[in-house]
């Protein structure tokens, strides 16, 4: 068990300022961490294994369920454990109503050659998708579905990103996901014997007339500009789901949930 607290009482101490400089993706690529926060995601991340390194907490926050959660994160052999004042965990962590508890995590990346897809594989991939809440949506789904895997290309946010983890609600550390270039990508796929599936507003074969019970990917663009005509190219298939009203396309996330339970149901159904 851990014994040893460090305390921190001063905002200016230079472990407040390193936290606060791993807001910065290019920090926490160069120093290879990234910030746990939430006590649903980190008993989460705890239970899968991740490697975590560090424990912030200010007893001020700490609910039952956090002060539970605490306990088991001092069981854990070799995490530091630092006790906080509440100033100091109002200006480190990500959230506006902190909840007393934030982790610091190495960085676990994990590529197209430590993937085993399924039998018959279920893969999301999205292209350049900016907005982390976004990708940690996509997570949560493609773990609620049961897909093998999430891979990105193409530029956007990164995997690590705190907000990432916390909007996929846990899900970060049971579904693998990959960065990987776009070319490899489809290389992989094609590698793999898996067929891609993309979605455009444009293409005139509906979702629900698509076979997905063979090993398919489903290739999801950007929130505004949709997936690049280079991947609409190179995809097997191409497919709009119904846009009835004013609008002309949905959230990447909620395209992603149309399509990975519309895979569901086949799957179930045959």
């Amino acid at each position: 068990m851990n014994a040893h607290i460090l305390k921190l009482t001063s905002l200016q101490n230079d472990q407040v300022k390193n936290l606060v400089k791993l807001r910065n993706r290019r920090e926490r690529d160069r120093r290879g961490l990234t910030l746990i926060e939430e006590a649903l995601v980190i008993r989460r991340a705890l239970d899968a294994g991740y490697p975590l390194v560090a424990v912030y907490f200010c007893q001020d926050h700490l609910d039952d369920d956090g002060r539970d959660l605490l306990q088991a994160l001092r069981d854990k052999p070799g995490l530091q454990l630092v006790e906080v004042t509440a100033p100091i965990m109002a200006k480190i962590s990500y959230r506006d109503h902190p909840d007393g508890l934030l982790v610091v995590a190495d960085q676990r990346p994990v590529t197209l050659a430590d993937l085993t897809p399924g039998e018959p594989a279920l893969i999301v991939i999205l292209e350049a998708v900016e907005k982390p809440g976004n990708l940690g949506a996509v997570l949560r789904i493609a773990d609620g579905a049961g897909a093998d895997a999430v891979i990105l290309c193409g530029d956007g946010t990164d995997l690590f990103n705190p907000n990432v983890l916390r909007a996929s609600r846990g899900a970060f550390f049971s579904v693998p996901a990959v960065t990987a270039p776009t070319e490899n990508v489809l290389k992989w796929l094609s590698d793999h014997g898996i067929s891609s599936v993309a979605t455009s507003p444009a293409a005139t074969d509906a979702w629900a007339d698509t076979d997905l019970t063979r090993p398919t990917a489903v290739l999801l663009g950007t929130e505004h500009d949709g997936l690049s005509d280079a991947v609409l190219a190179a995809a097997d298939r191409t497919v709009s789901l119904p846009m009835l009203g004013a609008g002309d396309s949905l959230n990447v996330s909620a395209s992603c949930a149309v399509m990975m339970y519309e895979a569901v149901r086949q799957r179930r159904q045959s």
